[in-house]
């Protein structure tokens, strides 16, 4: 839990547009339109409206988000969540209730890029037919 002052807050009833960083913690309670960087963990609460793009490095979602998630770290979806959007994330909860319309790639190799993938083991290159042996 983050100290007291450590914490952005987009109060219950603000309507926000435009684009937001955060170090530490970013509460979203009221209407948010945008772009969302953190490097902390942004939190959506219940009746809560995101349309953004976010990148943290852990998401909360008790509202509706609509837009992509990225996170480094956690996506949890809670009961009451509503994520319209792809998610990217080292983990993921969803808890019984929650809403998730989009694609999903979780995995603690998610957020590295393809060049760092491992290479694939024997026969042809993907797309191409294998050859016969030569005579």
């Amino acid at each position: 839990m983050a100290e007291s002052g450590d914490t952005t807050v987009v109060g219950a009833d603000s309507h926000f547009k435009g684009e937001l960083s955060f170090e530490r913690v970013a509460k979203i309670n009221g209407k948010f339109d945008g772009k969302i960087t953190g490097k902390g963990e942004l939190q959506v609460s219940q009746n809560a409206q995101c349309k953004a793009d976010v990148e943290a490095a852990g998401v909360q979602v008790d509202g509706l988000v609509e837009g992509n998630l990225n996170a480094k770290d956690t996506v949890k979806l809670n009961g009451s969540g509503v994520v319209r959007g792809d998610i990217t994330a080292a983990k993921m909860v969803m808890t019984e209730g929650a809403s998730f319309h989009g694609m999903c790639a979780v995995g603690p190799d998610t957020g590295r890029p393809a060049s760092a993938a491992p290479a694939p083991s024997g026969g042809p290159p993907a797309g191409q037919p294998s050859q016969p042996p030569k005579k």
